[in-house]
C-alpha cells in the first residue's frame, strides 16, 4: 500500500521551558547534585516565609481549606529559616485538608518553580499550584505528591510549572489528600520565574485512522438494522450506522476520552456504554431515537474502568477494575448497588454475562468463574475445567448461548473456549483457538465465529462444526480486523434471508448471505482521529518511525532530509523499533511479542515489507511486551515485559533475517528486562521490579546487568540506584561510560570495565510508570544528553551535571537526527526541536 504524504505544516510553536510536575528532593542528593538553571527572585506568594504575626483573620496571605478537623499553625519549631515555620496536620483519612495562598501574577505559557523546604513527621507532603485567569476563572492545576520526602529532617522540595495560555495569576496550595495523615512542616515557599518560552517546529499529526476495537448491532423499533462503532483515538468516538446501506445516521465525539471500553442495547434501543483514557469508570447513555448522548454517573463504585455490561429487567450490571467488582444500576431510579470485589486475588471482573437469574463473572489475572445472585448478593465459584485452570490467566468472555455457556480464556493451547452445559451440569469438549468474534445461536442453534482467516461454524446441541465456503464468498480478503460478528436471521435490504455482518477495525463492514453463500463490503465514511504515539526508533535508512497505541494498523515516518511526515502502515500496537546491520528496520510488536523487519532497498508495505521474523508469544514464552530493542553485531537484542500477572521478563537474541533466536529469561529474578544498550559485544539492560499487568513483585530495588552474548552468560548484575524501583533508560558517553535513569530522578554514571557506579544526580526527570514507559535517552553530538522522562523533554551537561527540563507538558518519544534535530511527540502530534 502506497504511503500517504503530508508535508509539515513548518509552523512554529512556542513552548514553554522547564517541567509540568518537576520534582528535586534533596533527599535523593548524592555527590555531585545536579544544578538546574538558576530562578529569579521569588515574586510571591506573600508571607512566603511565616514570619508575619499572625493576627485575627489567621495566617497573613493564607487561608484555610478542607476538614475541621485539619489544622494549620506559625510555629518556632522546627524552623529551617528565619524564627518560624509552618506546621500543617490532617489527622483524618476520610478528608483533606490544606492551606491556600493569596493568588501573585504570572505570564501566560512562561515557565515557574515553586520551592520550599519541608520536614516530614508522617505522611506526604502535597503541592498545587492552581492557575486562574483575568477574571480569577480556575483554568488548571499543577500538583505533585512528595513521598520520597524523609522524615525527621529538612528537606528541599520543588516544582516547575508552565503556565496554561490564558492565565495571568497564580496560587500555592499546601496540602494533605483525603485517603492520607500527615503531618509536615513547611518554611521558604517561594514562585520564581525560570525562563520564557522557546521556539519549536510542528510537523503535524503523526497519524489518523478509524480503530474500530469495539462495535454492538442492535434492530430498531422500525425495523432498522444498525451498528454502533467506538473509533478510538483522540477522541474516541461513537457512531451509528445502518448495517444494510452503510450511512451514518449520527456520531458524538466524547472529548477527553481515547477508548472506547464496554457498550451494551437495551430492549428499549437506548444505548449504555463507557469510555476510558483517562480511567474514571463512567456511564454514559445514547438514544438513538433523540440522538441524545448523557453522562449518567462517574466513578461508579469507586473504579476506574467498566469492563463489561449487561442489562436485566431494567437493571444494568457491571464487572469492573482495578477491583474486580459487580455493580448494578437502575435505570428508572439510578440507584448504585455495590456486590463488592468476587474474588481477593483478581483485579479483572472481564467475562460477565446474566444466566438463568445469576451474574457469572470471569475474573484475572488469576481465573476464576464466579456465580452471583443479584437479589441477596452471595457469591460461589464454579470449578473450571482442569485444563483451563493451570493455563489461563484471564477468562476474558462468558456468554451464555440457548442452553450452553461459552467461557473463553487466555493465555491458552490449542483450545481457548470451554463450554459448560446447563442442563447437565457438566463441562463439555470445548472449542478450537476461536481468536475472534461469535454471533448467537441461528434458528437451527448454530453459532458462527471467526476462525482465523475463515469464519466457521459450530452447532451448539451436537457440537458438530459447520463449514461454509469462505474462499468463494468473493470477500475472503475482508475478514482480517474484524472486531463484532453479527448474525441477523431476516437479513438486510439488499441481502435477504440469515445473512453475517462483520465490522472491521477500520470501521469498513461486511456482508455474507449464508443461502447462497456470497458477499459484500460497504466501505463507510468513518472519520478517522489522531491515534495516539506510543513509540519511536530510527531506522536503519536514518528516518524517525513512529508507533500507535492500539490502532487499526499505522505508522509514521519523518524523513530528516526533507524534514516532512508521512503515514505508513504497521501493527495494531508497535512497542519498539530499532536499526539492525543489513539496513534492516525492525518493529516489536505487542502482544505476543511478535518481530517484524523491513529493507531499506524496498518499498514500505506492512506484511510484506516489512515482514514477520518470528514471534515469542505468551503461551511458548510467556513474554508479551517487546520495551527495548538494540542492534548488537549481526542480531538484536530484545528486552520484554512478561503476560499478566506473571513475573520473570526476558532478554532475547535473534537474528533479524533468519529469525533464530534464543530467549533468556529471569535474567534477574522476578523481574522485567525494560531497556537495553549494547557496547564491545556485550548488551547491558536495565530491570523493573514489575512484572505484567496484575502481578505482584517479590523484589525491591531495580538492577543493571551485562550480558555476554558470545558466550550466553550474566557477567554481572547489580543494584546501581538504592530504592529505585525502575531502570528505564541507558545511553554510552563520549569515553564508553554508561549513563542511565531511574524511576525516582537519579542518573547514574556507571564504568562498564570496572563495574562500578562512578557518580549519580538527582533530577526531577521522575517516572511513574511501572517499566519506565515514556523516557528515551540519548548522547548529543557536543558530548551532552538530551532525552524525555514522565512527560517532559530534558538536558544533561555530564561535565557541569547541570539539569534542565526542556520542553513542558506532554513531550514524549524523542529521537536524535543525523542533523542534530531532536524529533518528539506529544499525545498525537510530531514536532522538531533544535539545540
Amino acid at each position: 500500500m502506497a504511503a500517504v504524504t503530508r508535508a509539515g505544516s513548518g509552523r512554529r510553536l512556542l513552548v514553554a521551558l522547564a517541567a509540568v510536575l518537576g520534582i528535586v528532593l534533596a533527599a535523593q542528593a548524592v555527590p555531585g547534585g545536579a544544578r538546574a538553571e538558576a530562578p529569579e527572585d521569588p515574586l510571591g506568594p506573600v508571607n512566603g516565609g511565616f514570619e508575619e504575626p499572625v493576627g485575627d483573620e489567621g495566617i497573613p496571605g493564607w487561608q484555610s481549606r478542607g476538614g475541621e478537623l485539619g489544622s494549620a499553625a506559625v510555629v518556632s519549631d522546627p524552623v529551617f529559616a528565619g524564627s518560624q515555620s509552618l506546621r500543617l496536620d490532617d489527622p483524618a483519612d476520610d478528608a483533606a485538608f490544606g492551606l491556600m495562598s493569596t493568588p501573585m501574577p504570572v505570564q501566560a505559557e512562561h515557565t515557574y518553580r515553586l520551592s520550599m523546604q519541608t520536614y516530614v513527621e508522617r505522611g506526604t507532603p502535597t503541592v498545587y499550584v492552581y492557575f486562574y485567569d483575568a477574571e480569577g476563572t480556575e483554568l488548571e492545576a499543577r500538583s505533585e505528591h512528595f513521598e520520597d520526602a524523609p522524615t525527621g529532617q529538612w528537606a528541599p522540595a520543588t516544582l516547575d510549572v508552565t503556565v496554561p495560555e490564558g492565565a495571568s495569576s497564580a496560587a500555592v496550595y499546601l496540602y494533605s489528600t483525603i485517603g492520607r495523615v500527615s503531618t509536615y512542616y513547611v518554611d521558604d515557599v517561594g514562585l520564581s520565574h525560570v525562563r520564557a518560552p522557546i521556539e519549536v517546529e510542528e510537523l503535524g499529526v503523526a497519524f489518523y485512522s478509524p480503530n474500530v476495537r469495539l462495535a454492538a448491532t442492535d434492530v430498531l423499533a422500525d425495523g432498522t438494522r444498525v451498528g454502533y462503532l467506538f473509533s478510538d483515538g483522540q477522541p474516541v468516538s461513537l457512531t451509528m450506522v445502518d448495517l444494510s446501506t452503510g450511512e451514518i445516521l449520527d456520531t458524538h465525539d466524547f472529548e477527553g476520552y481515547s477508548i472506547g471500553a464496554s457498550i451494551v442495547v437495551a430492549d428499549d434501543d437506548r444505548v449504555y456504554l463507557s469510555v476510558r483514557g483517562p480511567n474514571d469508570g463512567t456511564l454514559w447513555r445514547y438514544d438513538p431515537a433523540s440522538g441524545a448522548l448523557d453522562r449518567l454517573a462517574g466513578r461508579i463504585v469507586g473504579e476506574a474502568m467498566l469492563r463489561s455490561l449487561v442489562i436485566e429487567d431494567g437493571i444494568l450490571y457491571g464487572s469492573t477494575y482495578p477491583n474486580a467488582k459487580v455493580f448494578s444500576y437502575d435505570l428508572a431510579t439510578e440507584q448504585v448497588r455495590d456486590y463488592g470485589s468476587v474474588v481477593e486475588d483478581g483485579s479483572y471482573a472481564w467475562g460477565f454475562d446474566m444466566i438463568d437469574g445469576e451474574l457469572w463473572v470471569g475474573t484475572g489475572a488469576v481465573p476464576h468463574l464466579m456465580r452471583l445472585d443479584p437479589d441477596t448478593g452471595e457469591v460461589t465459584e464454579l470449578p473450571l475445567p482442569d485444563e483451563v485452570a493451570e493455563s489461563a490467566d484471564f477468562i476474558t468472555r462468558v456468554e451464555q448461548l440457548g442452553d450452553k455457556v461459552l467461557v473463553s480464556y487466555s493465555p491458552a493451547g490449542s483450545r481457548n473456549t470451554a463450554i459448560y452445559d446447563l442442563a447437565t451440569e457438566q463441562w463439555q469438549d470445548g472449542i478450537d483457538r476461536v481468536s475472534g468474534p461469535w454471533t448467537s445461536p441461528s434458528g437451527d442453534g448454530t453459532v458462527y465465529y471467526v476462525d482465523g482467516d475463515t469464519v466457521s461454524g459450530i452447532e451448539l446441541e451436537s457440537g458438530a462444526e459447520v463449514s461454509i465456503d469462505w474462499a468463494g464468498s468473493g470477500i475472503a480478503d475482508e475478514l482480517d480486523g474484524t472486531t463484532e460478528l453479527a448474525l441477523l436471521d431476516e437479513g438486510l435490504q439488499d441481502a435477504p434471508g440469515p445473512t453475517l455482518v462483520g465490522i472491521r477495525s477500520d470501521g469498513s463492514i461486511w456482508h455474507y448471505q449464508l443461502a447462497v453463500g456470497v458477499g459484500d463490503v460497504l466501505e463507510i465514511a468513518l472519520r478517522g482521529a489522531p491515534a495516539t504515539v506510543h513509540s519511536v526508533g530510527t531506522g536503519a535508512d536514518g528516518d524517525i518511525y513512529y508507533g500507535a497505541y492500539l490502532s487499526a494498523g499505522v505508522m509514521a515516518r519523518v524523513d530528516v532530509q526533507s524534514r516532512t511526515l508521512e503515514q505508513i502502515t504497521g501493527p495494531t500496537q508497535a512497542d519498539s523499533i530499532t536499526a539492525a546491520r543489513g539496513g534492516r528496520t525492525v518493529i516489536a510488536t505487542y502482544p505476543g511479542a511478535e518481530f517484524y523487519a523491513a529493507r531499506s532497498d524496498q518499498p514500505w508495505n506492512w506484511g510484506n515489507n516489512p515482514q514477520h521474523v518470528f514471534s515469542l508469544g505468551r503461551d511458548a514464552n510467556g513474554q508479551d511486551r517487546p520495551l527495548s530493542m538494540v542492534a548488537a553485531g549481526p542480531w538484536v537484542a530484545a528486552a520484554t515485559i512478561p503476560n499478566y500477572g506473571e513475573l520473570g521478563g526476558a532478554l532475547t537474541m535473534f537474528h533479524p533475517v533468519t529469525g533464530r533466536h534464543e530467549v533468556h529469561r529471569n535474567i534477574v529474578p522476578d523481574q522485567s528486562v525494560t531497556v537495553l544498550a549494547h557496547r564491545d559485544r556485550v548488551v547491558y539492560g536495565g530491570t523493573s521490579i514489575y512484572g505484567g499487568l496484575s502481578s505482584t513483585p517479590t523484589q525491591d530495588e531495580a538492577e543493571l546487568f551485562a550480558w555476554d552474548y558470545r558466550r550466553d552468560r550474566l557477567i554481572a548484575s547489580e543494584v546501581v540506584v538504592p530504592g529505585a524501583e525502575v531502570i528505564h533508560a541507558l545511553a554510552f558517553d563520549a569515553d564508553g561510560d554508561l549513563w542511565g535513569l531511574a524511576d525516582n530522578g537519579v542518573f547514574f554514571e556507571y564504568d562498564v570495565s570496572a563495574g562500578e557506579v562512578l557518580r549519580t544526580v538527582s533530577t526531577s526527570a521522575t517516572v511513574n510508570n511501572d517499566w519506565g514507559r515514556l523516557s528515551e535517552f540519548f548522547l548529543y553530538p557536543d558530548g551532552t544528553f538530551y532525552g524525555d522522562a514522565g512527560g517532559q523533554l530534558f538536558h544533561l551537561d555530564p561535565e557541569t551535571e547541570e539539569f534542565t527540563t526542556l520542553i513542558a507538558d506532554d513531550a514524549y518519544h524523542s529521537a536524535l537526527a543525523s542533523d542534530g534535530s531532536i524529533y518528539f511527540s506529544d499525545r498525537t502530534s510530531i514536532y522538531r526541536y533544535q539545540p
